[in-house]
């Protein structure tokens, strides 16, 4: 089945990783979970456990979890083929796709006849953009899986899906993620990718055919019920969502994800936020320390119930502090500062970047913090609108719930700001810092936090087992300085070689992601530019083309941006050269910077900024 690669420990007959997997492929997850758990408990060297103990956390979105497990493997057998395997595959959906790369290479050289060694490895060079080494690798591997298991033929077949993905052939990638479901018909895991798939092409019906068919696969593992659950809700099927939640509930009566899921349903679907409270109430009494069912209730009785006293007391008196560095003293956990604490955090992180490009730091302001923190349980609360989805998500209808503004501005205002020219951004993200790097990562993301009138902003996040938003909402004060905000900056270190796309609207329709990472060029809002030519120079000083982008085109708000074709390459130095008019006036800068010597960060699926004034 798995194997095409040498063993580790050798052990007696009776439970073993091989026989975990196939529980898996049964879709007994917590089987598989708990079987494997006991094998590493037993036999903690044994590289091959934790190996596919990884495989299974990363058949179930558990990302951090399966890396660790996985990074564990390779410590113990570095050169071992299975592990090297799995390593390929768990690196490649963390999004850290240079190891992924590096690693596949390894995988087949170290188990040359591997089916899935090739198959994990083309899927890595393919999300790297070598097309023609992916297709090698990946024809290789179709030729190994003819004599191999069920599983190799359909991780082969997946990942030929995701290569015409990647090259969007949206045709020929549905037709191999279809022949991968025939090759393992019984397997949650095959249907789960046809719905993910048909949710990036917004062929909602279609994924909630796949769904309910995945349903009826899994009627008593309670984790796979909340996995069909998570993929309910990004195609924004909060029925089948809900019902697949309380099939879990069901399952596992004290479950505090369960529990806090159900809240949101019953807000988002139910409109009944008293139900609502009760049920995140009993998520805490099930886990005392879950401070997203203690945010949650907090948010449902301040922005729905418009109970501010009580608002106040379950946010500091509701959830117990967790981890070993709370203070004893400290009863509970006080869930307004910790919204605080993370602003400052997004905040920090904000002015790093700015710092970089030789900007002044901003300020926060709680004001605009209570608008954007209002904004983001708003996108929960109302979950199952269709208005919500891509750029919809800056607005606010009258209707809605916890309405408190049309807009950007208009929600500012309402917390008694004043009217001053204002920005969103929003992403999707585990914390304030990865949402900054986002943002910065992008292309129209970028530009409303390097704008130099910047002046202060308010940030605030909501997190809910699934589901995760960041809202950084930013005041300026329009004035001419005359300058260009370049970035990456002059000099700048350890700059990221790639941009992976994910971002509304597209900057880049029409290319082959990944590609070079985005430099741009800020001018005053208000300034009248014209740029007559730009230049991007590898190490050789040779000229690389790439899509561009200029300050007169929707969305650029008077700035440039440059994307190479291809990825750059790593540790190496760039030259940029830009020719512009300001003002009337014009002029020539040229700067360097140099890409990072490892892997760079991937972004996340991001939502435009909207900008009003």
């Amino acid at each position: 089945m798995l194997v095409a690669c040498d063993p580790v420990v050798a052990k007696p007959a009776g439970p073993n990783a091989g026989s975990a997997l196939e529980l898996m492929f049964e879709n007994k997850y917590a089987a598989a979970t708990s079987q494997l758990q006991d094998l590493i408990r037993a036999h903690p060297q044994d590289a091959k456990d934790h190996a596919s103990y990884a495989l299974v956390l990363n058949y179930q979105t558990k990302q951090k979890p399966a890396l660790d497990e996985a990074l564990k493997a390779q410590k113990l057998a570095p050169k071992d083929g299975f592990v090297l395997t799995v390593l390929t595959r768990v690196e490649d959906w963390n999004n850290d796709l240079p190891s992924a790369a590096r690693d596949g290479a390894a995988a087949v050289k170290a188990a040359p006849n591997s089916a899935l060694a090739r198959a994990f490895y083309g899927e890595a060079l393919a999300d790297v953009g070598r097309y023609d080494e992916a297709q090698q690798q990946l024809t290789k591997g179709q030729d190994l899986a003819k004599k191999g298991s069920a599983y190799d033929r359909g991780e082969v077949e997946r990942n030929w899906g995701n290569y015409y993905r990647d090259k969007k052939d949206y045709t020929q990638s549905l037709n191999h993620l279809k022949l991968a479901a025939s090759a393992q018909p019984k397997w949650v895991e095959r249907l789960l990718e046809l719905a993910r798939f048909s949710i990036a092409r917004q062929d909602l019906n279609a994924a909630t055919d796949f769904l309910k068919r995945a349903a009826t696969l899994t009627p008593d593992d309670a984790g796979l019920r909340e996995q069909l659950g998570d993929v309910a809700l990004f195609a924004q099927d909060y029925s089948v969502a809900k019902a697949a939640y309380e099939a879990a509930l069901k399952l596992q009566p004290r479950s505090a994800l369960d529990l806090k899921m159900l809240g949101e349903f019953a807000v988002a679907v139910d409109k009944d936020s008293t139900a609502a409270a009760k049920d995140e109430r009993a998520a805490i009494s099930a886990e005392p320390t879950d401070d997203e069912a203690g945010a949650y209730l907090v948010a449902v009785l301040r922005y729905l119930a418009k109970d501010e006293t009580a608002a106040m007391q379950a946010a500091t008196q509701t959830v117990a502090p967790g981890g070993s560095s709370t203070p004893p003293a400290a009863t509970f956990v006080d869930l307004d500062k910790a919204a605080l604490d993370r602003q400052a955090v997004a905040l920090d992180t904000v002015n790093r970047y700015r710092r970089l490009a030789g900007l002044t730091p901003v300020s926060s302001t709680p004001v605009v913090h209570q608008a954007a923190l209002a904004h983001a349980f708003y996108t929960f609360f109302n979950g199952a609108l269709p208005s919500i989805r891509d750029l919809g998500i800056h607005k606010e209808e009258a209707s809605g719930q916890g309405y408190t503004g049309d807009n950007v501005l208009s929600r500012a205002q309402h917390f008694g700001y004043p009217q001053r020219s204002m920005a969103e951004v929003i992403t999707h993200r585990t914390e304030p810092a990865g949402a900054v790097a986002d943002w910065i990562d992008s292309v129209y993301h970028r530009f409303p936090l390097l704008r130099a009138d910047l002046v202060e902003l308010g940030y605030g996040d909501a997190y809910l087992g699934p589901m995760t938003v960041q809202v950084m909402d930013m005041s300026y004060r329009e004035r001419a300085t005359g300058r260009i905000i370049v970035y990456p900056a002059a000099n700048q270190v350890s700059v990221p070689t790639a941009f992976n796309g994910n971002e509304i609207p597209d900057p880049a329709p029409n290319a082959s992601y990944p590609i070079g990472y985005p430099v741009t060029a800020t001018f005053d809002r208000n300034a009248t530019v014209t740029v007559g030519g730009f230049h991007l120079r590898d190490p050789a000083g040779a000229d690389l083309p790439g899509v561009t982008l200029l300050p007169n085109q929707p969305d650029m708000e008077n700035s440039f941006a440059y994307m190479a074709n291809v990825p750059l390459k790593s540790g190496s130095t760039y030259t940029a050269d830009l020719t512009y008019t300001l003002n009337g006036k014009a002029g020539h800068t040229i700067w360097k910077f140099t890409t990072v010597l490892g892997a760079s960060p991937t972004a996340q699926s991001q939502t435009a900024a909207a900008e009003l004034r």
